[in-house]
């Protein structure tokens, strides 16, 4: 940027950053000067994918300890909010529509955050080619802990002011939504798809969507013409004739068509047929099989038959018999705790982290041998790691790009409102996180589950945190991908 500007006023100011309104003393020109200055913050950004979506960012860059965004004003622009209630076309919704679920697949890889920012309704305008361009002079409020990953919710809520021009206000949907993009919405709101591109599948697939546009062409192989399919049921006719040759030592006939039996019947028939030509044969192959073992050594073939059973007494033949102490069974080798999986020295050295860790506990537990401890011996909060998955390794690296279930169990020494805190990780950087809350009871082991999705990372964190002197155990831990 031009460092011929003057600060005209400042538009906001917290811990986390500052934003500024500037003038270019050479063009005249109004720009803002969003400076960020929390760690934690700068942690979340990756200013290179800031770059990639279609917004008003000028210059985005990072120094040691800050990050500068530049952003031209949208005047030339209309609000998102304001454009949808312009009485739009069917096909002006669903292109706008397409083009929101195109922004959050966009985006989908950025941290949870920097989503709920980005798809702010305040923070979308629509450009003369009717594109959506986001405003990207964010403003944070907090420094990284988001109950949860709301793109979806917001998607959805983006969907619904373009069908209805209003937003969703406690989950109360228009009714004169159509029904296709209506059941997108729902799940949207509900988080039943996975990725946002599921969600344009189901948008092209849509019976509107195909009467307006067309049919989306596919990769899948073509129908095959009705002469290629007549060729082709030749074909298998003339395989079946072949097959009579062996059966019955017949020549094959001539094809005939017979235009009065369906071509499906056709291929049934044919199918049937060699299904049971090939047992027929492999019938024959056994039977001429035992017939030459039994008139070689017929004693011999009967022997070989019984010789895994046991007599009628039950006990096994004498020669059969182990000498005493031998046995056929090969020891197994002891199960690995499910709490050890994702917690365990190997694991942690590797990942390298070196901040508080959970204890492993056999004086209580649920299964195996032994559980994973939090204590608290202060009134302060505590943060713990008590479990932890690396995306490099080849036994754990399909999870990404899924959804991945935790599951465990878990009681208290009191009871206490506990968080489950994730965070993943890539190159050392924070690349999203989020928490849930857990209510842990001392007298019963309450199950949870969370389903969490990981896009793009190599490291994920899972931790315990809770408030106040306490104990706390976990056990039966399980992560892997929902089926």
């Amino acid at each position: 940027m031009n460092n011929n500007y003057k600060i005209i006023r400042s538009i906001h100011e917290n811990v986390f950053q500052r934003i500024l309104e500037c003038k270019d003393n050479d063009t005249g020109e109004i720009f803002y000067t969003n400076i960020i200055t929390s760690e934690k913050v700068i942690n979340l950004i990756n200013t290179e994918d800031l770059k990639k979506i279609n917004s008003n960012i000028l210059e985005c860059y990072n120094t040691e300890d800050r990050i500068y965004i530049f952003t031209k004003p949208l005047d030339s622009c209309k609000k998102f909010r304001e454009y949808v209630t312009d009485n739009l076309t069917l096909k002006q919704q669903f292109n706008l529509t397409e083009k929101s679920i195109n922004l959050a697949t966009n985006i989908f890889k950025m941290t949870d955050v920097v989503q709920q920012k980005i798809l702010d309704l305040d923070r979308l305008y629509i450009d003369e080619n009717n594109d959506i361009v986001v405003d990207c002079n964010l403003i944070f409020e907090q420094e990284y802990d988001i109950a949860d990953n709301e793109t979806f919710k917001r998607l959805g809520n983006l969907i619904h002011i373009i069908f209805s021009g209003t937003e969703i206000i406690d989950y109360n949907i228009s009714d004169s939504i159509p029904p296709d993009i209506l059941k997108i919405i729902v799940r949207c709101l509900t988080r039943e798809y996975i990725f946002p591109e599921e969600a344009l599948k189901e948008l092209k697939t849509s019976s509107i969507y195909t009467m307006i546009f067309g049919e989306i062409k596919t990769n899948e192989p073509q129908k095959k013409t009705d002469e290629q399919v007549e060729e082709l049921i030749e074909e298998e006719v003339s395989q079946e004739n072949v097959l009579d040759i062996y059966l019955e030592g017949s020549e094959p006939e001539p094809v005939k068509k017979k235009n009065v039996i369906s071509k499906d019947i056709k291929r049934a028939v044919v199918s049937l047929l060699i299904v049971v030509a090939v047992l027929l044969i492999g019938n024959t192959i056994t039977k001429k099989l035992r017939e030459d073992k039994e008139a070689v050594n017929p004693v011999e073939w009967e022997q070989s038959d019984q010789s895994d059973k046991p007599d009628q007494t039950g006990k096994s033949d004498q020669l059969d018999q182990k000498p005493s102490g031998e046995t056929d069974e090969v020891p197994e080798e002891p199960a690995i705790d499910s709490t050890l999986v994702h917690f365990n020295n190997e694991l942690l050295e590797k990942t390298g982290y070196s901040g508080n860790l959970a204890e492993v506990d056999k004086n209580i537990f649920l299964e195996g041998s032994n559980s994973l401890l939090v204590s608290n011996t202060g009134s302060e909060k505590i943060k713990a790691l008590f479990a932890a998955v690396d995306f490099t390794d080849e036994r754990y690296n399909y999870m990404l790009m899924q959804q991945i279930g935790v599951s465990a169990k878990i009681k208290s020494q009191k009871d206490v409102e506990a968080q489950v805190v994730f965070e993943a990780y890539k190159d050392g950087v924070i690349k999203s996180n989020f928490h849930t809350i857990v209510n842990v009871y001392d007298d019963i082991w309450s199950p949870f589950t969370v389903p969490i999705n990981v896009t793009d990372a190599e490291l994920l964190y899972i931790y315990l945190e809770y408030e106040g002197e306490n104990k706390v155990w976990i056990d039966s831990l399980l992560i892997d991908v929902i089926k």
